[in-house]
């Protein structure tokens, strides 16, 4: 699924802006769907045309790897990791406005159990998406090396984006860069003696 465009994505991020606000302000159990339409200025209705209920609504719209990068990166031939950093700095710059709402976003799903199982999915579907980028890319490549790789790089962003979000980290982009620089030499570990 790739970001919606244009203005309905305009309208997903106005509902999703809404209910993290909302969210914050009155507790996510004591905020509705209407509540949420009436603070985006939508109707009930063009809601549900969005989100199927309200924590949906606080996860925003599905955020893919943008379309151009990822044929870019499927059809290089060059280094894996430059390619990779170039996919991965496309992707998450299209956040770097939203790190208040997305600290809101991991707190708030820090205590509630659907929010949390939402935002793991999303992870679980990012996962999923990067090993079919990297099968596409190494078709040749065993499975099981481009699971393990593409846990890796989730990994590697995911700790990114929480550490930027909290502001554990200034430069979200320099961050996951830091990250997935990271991956050879902790898989390198396998192979020390203590």
């Amino acid at each position: 699924m790739t970001l919606p465009s244009g203005r309905r994505h305009r309208i997903a991020k106005k509902l999703q802006a809404a209910a993290i606000e909302l969210a914050v302000r009155d507790g996510l159990n004591n905020i509705t769907t209407e509540a949420i339409s009436c603070a985006a200025g939508v109707s009930a209705r063009t809601f549900f045309n969005y989100y199927p209920y309200k924590e949906a609504a606080l996860m925003g719209p599905s955020p893919d790897y943008p379309e151009d990068a990822t044929e870019i990166f499927v059809n290089s031939h060059g280094n894996l990791l430059e390619d990779l950093e170039i996919l991965i700095t496309a992707h998450i710059s299209r956040f770097l406005d939203e790190r208040e709402m997305l600290g809101h976003l991991l707190r708030l799903s820090e205590t509630d159990p659907k929010l949390m199982a939402l935002r793991n999915n999303a992870m679980l579907a990012r996962r999923g998406r990067m090993a079919e980028l990297l099968s596409r890319r190494l078709p040749d490549t065993d499975p099981r090396l481009i699971h393990i790789l593409s846990s890796a790089i989730i990994a590697a962003t995911n700790d990114a984006t929480q550490r930027w979000a909290s502001g554990a980290a200034d430069d979200f982009v320099q961050t996951a860069l830091d990250n997935l620089s990271l991956i050879l030499p902790a898989a390198q570990l396998l192979g020390q003696r203590e």
